[in-house]
């Protein structure tokens, strides 16, 4: 297979795909941990995360095989090894760290593309840029309303039913 894409471009595009994966993983952990405390909402909330970032990985993963690139499909999660004591906020503020990790890698790509004028790969990963922007003012406006109205009440349980109803993205 003659790749279209320069090596260093298919690494990072590679990379990305593992880190979608990862996070997509995460998600899934924490729409278990979520729903096993009675958090219906918020477990189908982290459950769509869950399913958005393997969405994502697979759309890498096409763009490559497009480009006559073999991506590396990941085979291991390391979501064995998680041992997080159930804390909402903390898991909130994970995500959003594991959002910007995510978009830090994004823009690793970007800048790479910039550099060796790679503007078919550059346009492609702009839609990611937008995404992650969503996703990390999504995780910071959850945050703030948690760090408002604590741990428990009704204002919790106003927010674990508003994150059960949120409309999935396309």
């Amino acid at each position: 297979m003659n790749s279209a894409l320069d090596k260093q471009v298919i690494s990072l595009l590679n990379e990305q795909i593992w880190l979608e994966n990862n996070a997509s993983f995460y998600y899934l952990y924490l729409s278990n941990q979520f729903g096993e405390n009675g958090y219906n909402g918020i477990s189908k909330f982290f459950l769509e995360q869950s399913n958005e970032e393997r969405e994502h990985m697979l759309k890498i993963m096409e763009y490559m095989l497009d480009q006559d690139s073999q991506p590396l499909i990941p085979n291991y999660n390391f979501m064995e090894d998680l041992d997080e004591e159930f804390d909402i906020l903390s898991h909130f503020q994970n995500s959003l760290y594991n959002e910007r990790q995510v978009t830090e890698s994004i823009n690793k790509i970007v800048t790479k593309c910039k550099e060796i004028n790679d503007v078919n790969t550059e346009n492609f990963m702009q839609w990611f840029v937008i995404e992650q922007r969503e996703e990390e003012t999504k995780f910071k406006s959850i945050i703030d309303d948690l760090k408002i109205i604590g741990d428990s009440g009704s204002g919790l349980y106003e927010l674990n039913k508003q994150l059960g109803t949120l409309p999935t993205e396309e």
